[in-house]
């Protein structure tokens, strides 16, 4: 997926979901429309729980846009992933 200037990415890792929900918030308020929360890997579900979280917080403010799953080589390897596109409603 590219990213510009209204689209941004977020890796999910082994951050807390409060700590990703801050970083959506302040990525939504430097002016960003879409986020693809990305999770690779064992953070796939993590990744699923973070947008299910960011929907709870946020309700109506925000749209489910698209969810893409696969693989891409990663360090070498496959790794597989899941790439939810959330769009902020004005």
């Amino acid at each position: 997926m590219v990213n510009s200037v209204s689209e941004r990415e977020i890796v999910v890792g082994k951050k807390s979901i409060s700590n990703y929900l801050i970083d959506i918030a302040v990525v939504f308020q430097e002016g960003v429309s879409a986020i693809v929360i990305k999770g690779y890997g064992r953070y796939i579900s993590k990744a699923v729980d973070l947008y299910n979280a960011l929907t709870d917080k946020m309700r109506d403010a925000v749209k489910l846009d698209s969810v893409a799953i696969g693989s891409e080589p990663v360090a070498g390897r496959l790794k597989s992933y899941i790439a939810i596109k959330v769009t902020r409603k004005l």
